[in-house]
C-alpha cells in the first residue's frame, strides 16, 4: 500500500515537473517526506512496544523464579534457579539497552 502511494506521488511529481509547477513539486516532496517520517516513527513505536512486551515477560519470569527460589528444597535446585535468574537478568539488560537505543 505504501509503495502504491509513493508511486502515485512520484507520478504526480513528474507531472508537476513537466508542467513546470515548482510550488506543486515542493508540496509533493514535502508530503512524501512527511509520510516517510511518519512511517519511520510508527516502525520505531512498534519496535519499542515489542521490546517492552518482551521486557515485561522477562520480569514476570524472574518474579516466578524468585518465588520458586524461596520454596526450593535442595541447594542444587537453588543453584539452578539462581542460574536461570542470572540469564534472565542479562536478557533484561539487553532489552533495556535496545529500548534505550530506540528512544
Amino acid at each position: 500500500m505504501t509503495s502504491h502511494w509513493m508511486d502515485d506521488y512520484l507520478d504526480l511529481y513528474n507531472l508537476a515537473k513537466q508542467l513546470g509547477d515548482l510550488e506543486w513539486q515542493e508540496q509533493l516532496l514535502e508530503a512524501m517526506r512527511q509520510r516517510e517520517a511518519s512511517e519511520h516513527e510508527e516502525a520505531l513505536r512498534s519496535a519499542r512496544d515489542e521490546l517492552w512486551q518482551q521486557f515485561n515477560t522477562v520480569n514476570h519470569q524472574m518474579m516466578e523464579l524468585i518465588a520458586h527460589l524461596k520454596q526450593s528444597s535442595t541447594p542444587e535446585e537453588e543453584d539452578a534457579i539462581r542460574e536461570l535468574i542470572g540469564t534472565l537478568k542479562q536478557q533484561r539488560m539487553d532489552l533495556a539497552k535496545k529500548i534505550k537505543s530506540l528512544t
